[in-house]
């Protein structure tokens, strides 16, 4: 293609993004929905201007790395170890739940027990990008729900680990012990190397390498990019490890000039990778099986929801908050694309299979600001009513108060008047 053509695409993308973007934000709707619909018009299945999905895959995933960059350099530790119960225990209930939820309706529909395994490990997995997203442009991470559903979010992406170790033990292929070893080890030392460093917070990169802003810049992808290389070279999440660089930048007060530097980087990122989000979606797929798109996606919303509410009100939240981080975590996200290829490597579920998997994943993805608003609203509503309600009795209990004030009043007067 010639570079007259490239530009007029490149053109016709971003134009798309900053017009849906636009129109969105007058309804409150973050521009990461923008990036997605952009995705879905420009894809292979509508426009067909973009179809280097794997080199748009590659760039997504490159955002969700430095997002979760930008996340540890921004996180209070303090909090976040503050509630680990949540974390912790929260993460585990909810992908309890979610298995044995989807393992006995693959036992009802007559599927594999690998199959109803799989598609709980799936749906358990919330999406960091949309989530923190959300968070960010509301100014609401150091909230306590933020903090909750950041909390849950660093929690399932280390539990990708022992996951694909399951996964990739069933099925067709087998994961080999030395590997199984080399996570294990390469993981247990890795935590140990980030905690020594948290405790000795007093390290600092010395200056020959920040003489200027392009070496700033450099260095601070460098940092990046090699955490999460490192962490994946191991075999665990690659996002997790940036967001430990992240977090020990943040710890030795090191991270305001990443953060002035490569802000618009990041951004870039992060919105080609919801981008490439709404390419993944096949809109003839879609129309073919509409009806089950829809009803799926509705019940992973829902039982999503319902379960990380239920979870998080057991461990000692108010409703208000629980909904709110339920509805939050209510998406499937970007790492179960990662299940679903492995599950049809292992060959658990069919291509068909697959492929609803992955609609049902975008399309959760691209409803889940609209899906998160719907709540909020739902909730605000309550707690308003309940506002007003108690508002409506404070006054009935004055009025009352009024009238037997009034009432002794004019016993008095009449009694005075019959002793006259």
């Amino acid at each position: 293609m010639e570079l007259h053509g490239v530009l007029l695409d490149l053109v016709i993308v971003i134009g798309c993004s900053l017009g849906f973007a636009m129109l969105l934000q007058q309804v409150r709707i973050p521009p990461a929905v923008a990036y997605i619909v952009t995705g879905l018009v420009v894809g292979p299945s509508a426009l067909g201007l973009v179809n280097d999905k794997e080199l748009l895959n590659i760039l997504g995933e490159l955002g969700v790395i430095m997002l979760l960059f930008f996340i540890g350099m921004e996180v209070s530790l303090p909090r976040l170890i503050a509630s680990w119960r949540i974390a912790v225990l929260g993460t585990t209930a909810q992908m309890l739940l979610s298995v044995g939820i989807c393992s006995f309706g693959a036992w009802l529909l007559g599927w594999t027990w690998q199959a109803g395994l799989l598609f709980g490990f799936i749906i358990s997995m919330s999406s960091t990008a949309v989530v923190l997203t959300l968070l960010k442009s509301n100014n609401e991470l150091e909230t306590p729900f933020g903090q909750n559903a950041l909390g849950v979010l660093l929690m399932q992406d280390m539990a990708i680990v022992p996951i694909m170790i399951v996964l990739g033990s069933m099925g067709k292929t087998a994961n080999e012990n030395h590997q199984v070893l080399l996570q294990l080890t390469g993981g247990m030392l890795l935590l140990g190397a980030v905690i020594w460093l948290l405790r000795n917070p007093s390290w600092k990169i010395p200056a020959i390498f920040r003489e200027s802003a392009d070496q700033e810049i450099m260095l601070g992808l460098l940092l990046c990019f090699a955490a999460a290389g490192l962490t994946a070279a191991i075999g665990l999440s690659a996002p997790f490890g940036a967001f430990l660089a992240g977090l020990l930048l943040k710890s030795s007060d090191q991270s305001h000039w990443v953060e002035e530097h490569l802000h618009s980087v990041y951004l870039i990122f992060v919105g080609i990778f919801f981008l490439s989000v709404g390419m993944l979606v096949d809109i003839r797929f879609v129309l073919n099986h509409w009806l089950m798109t829809i009803t799926l996606t509705m019940a992973v919303f829902i039982l999503n929801s319902g379960l990380n509410a239920l979870v998080l009100r057991l461990l000692g939240e108010n409703w208000r908050l629980a909904l709110i981080t339920g509805g939050l975590l209510s998406q499937i996200g970007e790492l179960s694309f990662l299940l679903a290829a492995l599950g049809t490597v292992q060959e658990i579920i069919t291509d068909e299979g697959y492929h609803m998997a992955i609609v049902v994943i975008a399309m959760t993805l691209l409803l889940s600001p609209l899906w998160v608003l719907i709540i909020r609203k739902i909730v605000c509503n309550q707690h308003t009513t309940t506002f007003t309600s108690a508002s409506v009795m404070d006054d009935l209990r004055r009025l009352k108060s009024h009238i037997m004030q009034q009432k002794q009043r004019y016993q008095e007067k009449f009694t005075g008047k019959r002793k006259h």
